[in-house]
């Protein structure tokens, strides 16, 4: 599955550009932020139940809400990954069902739409965890203030929080990466009548135990999506049990990708997890079609 690695890279490439992006959004709104931050903070006259509202009205524009009627920095960096992680996965669809079923393909694209809303989602995720930031920044402000520490103390400690905000942003964008992928992938499947998916899991040092007893499993598509946790890295190729029938070779890749995410695993020391639990984001624990036959 030399494909779907190489996809992989370069939606790999894709999300650390727009880790790199979002931070200098987040580290300039956050420098706004404390130009007025340091203003209510200078006011140690006003009414201190006042003052701390509006400190947490500041805070609260780290990350705006979702506002369709405008476009902001964030909604931007997110529409661009969505749309691009789309691409990539009608395109890594395409290819590996052209391998495995030969002939005329379906034209399918994403619609605009589409992208606006998986891009809303994300944004909606990240805003969460700026309200976090606000709380705690007001927070420690008011504290800060009434016990006399100085304003560059206070400061640090919101910088750090903001540290917090950024790397949950980073899971945020490789989780929602992998979702935009996948379900494009899933859109193409469906328009070109693939019914059966093998779960592929990258079998490297990211191998992890929610993932790992999956591999090689033949799933109905309509059946499982990924990703199943976040930063999970995840992907379902299409599956066709005529050509499995017919290819010992091909029935066998099955097996030989079971071989290397065990390998992974055992090299990393870790357990999987029974199939029969759900994960995180599933409503319920699939059945592999090959345990149903």
């Amino acid at each position: 599955m030399d494909l779907v690695e190489r996809y992989n890279l370069l939606l790999r490439t894709t999300e650390d550009d727009t880790v790199r992006l979002l931070n200098r959004v987040l580290d300039a709104s956050f420098n706004r932020l404390i130009r007025r931050a340091r203003v209510h903070m200078r006011l140690g006259k006003a009414d201190p139940a006042q003052r701390n509202l509006s400190l947490l009205q500041e805070f609260r524009q780290l990350i705006p809400v979702f506002n369709p009627d405008r476009v902001d920095s964030y909604d931007r960096i997110l529409r661009n990954l969505a749309g691009t992680s789309s691409r990539y996965g009608v395109s890594v669809a395409d290819e590996l069902t052209g391998q495995v079923k030969p002939g005329p393909r379906v034209d399918v694209s994403i619609p605009l739409e589409a992208t606006v809303a998986a891009a809303a989602q994300a944004k909606g995720y990240l805003r969460k965890h700026g309200e976090r930031f606000a709380t705690t920044s007001a927070e420690v402000v008011a504290q800060g203030i009434a016990e006399g520490r100085p304003t560059d103390a206070m400061i640090r400690d919101m910088r750090s929080r903001l540290g917090v905000v950024k790397s949950r942003a980073e899971a945020i964008i490789r989780t929602e990466s992998l979702r935009a992928y996948n379900d494009a992938s899933n859109t193409y499947y469906a328009a070109q009548g693939v019914e059966l998916v093998m779960y592929y899991a990258t079998a490297d040092d990211r191998s992890c135990p929610i993932c790992a007893p999956r591999a090689g499993n033949i799933y109905r598509r309509q059946d499982i999506r990924v990703p199943l946790h976040p930063r999970c890295r995840c992907y379902l190729a299409p599956w066709d049990a005529e050509i499995a029938n017919m290819d010992p070779d091909y029935a066998a890749s099955r097996q030989r990708h079971q071989r290397e995410v065990e390998t992974a695993v055992k090299r990393l020391r870790t357990e999987g997890v029974s199939l029969n639990r759900a994960a995180v984001f599933e409503q319920f624990a699939p059945t592999p079609v090959s345990q149903q036959r």
